[in-house]
């Protein structure tokens, strides 16, 4: 076993002593919210409970589920390079969320390729999970497939990957860039994403240096989450449900978040003619405009909801220079709950319909 697991299984021993007396908890994440799983609460969940619980949970992160990614892992492996979020770099693996089983190709930089290798052109586009297709095994399942038929695609995008980082990746990796690129906007979290105290770190629990291990070792993902619960008190696992997504937009402060968004649009167009590329952008609604109703197992659109998120969303991504073309996603009235991916914080990718800023905020009063 290397040092540094050595010295987890020791600090997480250590762990069962501590004093209680820290009653401090996590500070505020990107949410602004305190999480339950956060590194001071962890160390106090693990208080008074006797070591052989321990053993067990140390011995279920370390020794099971070693086999390497030849099988498809349980997690889609994701890392932090202190400028933006990627994946694997120019790796081929499986990822199996539910029952379905999902393959990843990427290039040198972690963009994942969809590729129908009856076409010769290529497209790159920028985000986040969403745009990533956590559902989407070929090309043709791809929402942007219908827009852009004769591209194949290179998305770099990844969880937790927020609109700052892909600014930050459209600089430090200006070479390869085309003079046409599509860059994503997933209002569902991306809002928060804009905001000073966002930090990728308190959510993704890989450095990218650490991928290519994972993918070897899949199994040493958890004993780094671990890790990162007990040493980084701001890291969590824990995210809202639709009511609390809601509950959160609600009491923000709209004017606020209005600025951020006009800020980081004004950045983004300014990164564009600096680097002298055309930007399509394209905005999807949030996943949680939808209240659940699990009884009948649908989504249904909260109306009043929905007119304040248009309202940001039409009010701050007014066509500018270098981006021309602005692109809205429809939001039916109801939806069924399996629309949503397995992790039920993104609409699966077939359900995702694009309109341009027009029809979408032709008559929206701002």
């Amino acid at each position: 076993m290397k040092p540094l697991e050595s010295f987890l299984l020791l600090t997480a021993f250590a762990a069962n002593n501590i004093s209680t007396a820290d009653e401090n908890s996590a500070a505020a994440n990107s949410f602004n919210t305190k999480q339950l799983l956060s590194g001071s609460n962890f160390l106090k969940l693990f208080f008074g409970i006797k070591n052989i619980l321990l053993i067990t949970f140390i011995y279920f992160i370390l020794f099971t589920n070693s086999s390497n990614a030849k099988n498809c892992l349980s997690f889609l492996p994701f890392g932090f390079n202190e400028s933006y979020v990627h994946l694997p770099q120019s790796a081929s693996f499986c990822v199996k969320q539910g029952k379905t089983k999902y393959t990843y190709r990427t290039d040198n930089y972690g963009g994942r390729l969809l590729y129908n290798d009856n076409l010769n052109s290529k497209i790159q586009v920028f985000g986040d999970s969403q745009v990533l297709g956590l559902d989407v095994e070929n090309i043709e399942e791809h929402y942007l497939n219908t827009l852009y038929k004769k591209n194949n695609f290179v998305i770099y995008a990844a969880p937790n990957n927020g609109p700052y980082e892909v600014i930050n990746f459209l600089n430090k990796n200006k070479k390869i860039l085309q003079k046409k690129i599509v860059v994503t906007f997933s209002f569902s979290t991306d809002l928060y994403r804009i905001l000073n105290y966002w930090n990728p770190e308190n959510f993704v629990a890989l450095k990218d240096y650490e991928l290519d291990e994972i993918l070897e070792n899949p199994f040493k993902y958890r004993l780094i989450v671990f890790k990162n619960l007990l040493l980084n008190k701001n890291f969590t696992l824990s995210r809202y449900d639709n009511k609390k997504m809601q509950n959160l937009f609600l009491n923000s402060d709209q004017d606020e978040l209005y600025n951020n968004l006009i800020k980081y649009f004004d950045k983004l167009n300014k990164t564009a003619n600096k680097l002298d590329v055309e930007i399509d952008f394209i905005v999807t609604h949030p996943y949680w405009v939808y209240s659940v109703d699990k009884k009948n197992n649908k989504l249904l659109l909260n109306k009043k909801l929905n007119e304040k998120v248009e309202k940001l969303i039409c009010s701050s991504f007014r066509d500018k220079k270098k981006i021309s073309k602005v692109l809205i996603s429809r939001v039916p009235q109801t939806l069924e709950l399996n629309d949503l991916t397995n992790d039920k914080r993104h609409l699966k990718s077939t359900k995702i319909k694009l309109k341009n800023y027009q029809e979408i905020c032709n008559f929206k009063n701002f």
